[in-house]
């Protein structure tokens, strides 16, 4: 007997079936500034969906909610093990992240540049991805428990120019301090970084490279004279990268394009296709 929900293996079913039907109807759920000319392009060993379309992922999960009136509704809820809670709506968060996409534009970041993003799972990381997305730009998140190693192959690989972090993560009751690996992954491969942005969550001094490295208050005022909107994205452009865990080689970078991870997204969430 089959363990998989019965309406997941119909779903399964259809998208093995005519896969272009199965997620022509996904993207039918989903706001588009302009449609797609062909949902497939397979081309062996290549392919491309929703070939044409234009889209952006940080105005799907935000503008459009604030333009259907939801601006108000909650859109983020962060607790930490401190008991820290922060609430944002959609509205509270679409002003963050406009707020930090003109940062990043004031620091010189551009559609297709890439940055590192080695911070702990809180709202300034959730924001600064959308951010990314939203002008553009490509982020490659790397877990704020790997080491200096790890984090400078990383860094390396996608050849990124700005590393976000933090002074310190939470974890279980203890702060691990974070700015000092990347400090050491920078030995290792920082040649092409221009600046490393750090939140500060303690008061605890926190070792700076002068004319290198911005504390995120210090970053947010170069939001000045720039602005925050988005940029229409064609749906096969890199939205993300993720690398390989590394364990058995060298880590590889898998590239995430904006309209693969939009619809996949739909597909799970809503459950709109049943």
């Amino acid at each position: 007997m089959s363990l998989v929900n019965p309406v997941v293996q119909k779903w399964i079913d259809e998208a093995q079936q005519s896969p272009d039907v199965f997620w022509g109807r996904a993207a039918e759920e989903l706001p588009w500034f302009r449609k797609w000319d062909s949902v497939l392009e397979w081309n062996p060993p290549t392919f491309k969906w929703f070939v044409g379309a234009q889209t952006n992922l940080a105005y799907n999960a935000l503008d459009y909610h604030v333009k259907r009136g939801w601006g108000g509704h909650t859109a983020l809820i962060y607790l930490n093990e401190r008991g820290e809670r922060r609430i944002f709506t959609y509205a509270n968060l679409l002003y963050e992240v406009e707020r930090v996409a003109a940062a990043l534009r004031g620091l010189g970041v551009k559609k297709g540049d890439r940055l590192t993003v080695y911070m702990p799972t809180c709202p300034e990381a959730i924001i600064l991805m959308l951010a990314t997305v939203r002008i553009g730009a490509i982020h490659s998140v790397v877990f704020a428990g790997f080491g200096a190693k790890a984090l400078g192959d990383r860094i390396r690989a996608s050849g990124s120019r700005w590393v976000f972090t933090a002074d310190v993560t939470y974890r279980k009751g203890k702060d691990t301090r974070l700015k000092e690996i990347v400090d050491d992954a920078l030995q290792i491969a920082g040649d092409g970084v221009e600046h490393v942005i750090i939140l500060k969550r303690t008061a605890t001094e926190t070792p700076m490279c002068a004319g290198r490295d911005l504390l995120w208050d210090e970053f947010l005022t170069r939001a000045n004279g720039h602005s925050g909107t988005y940029v229409m994205m064609e749906s096969n452009e890199p939205a993300f990268i993720l690398a390989t865990s590394g364990t058995t080689a060298t880590p590889k970078l898998s590239i995430h394009t904006q309209a693969a991870i939009k619809c996949t997204s739909t597909v799970w969430a809503s459950g709109s296709l049943r």
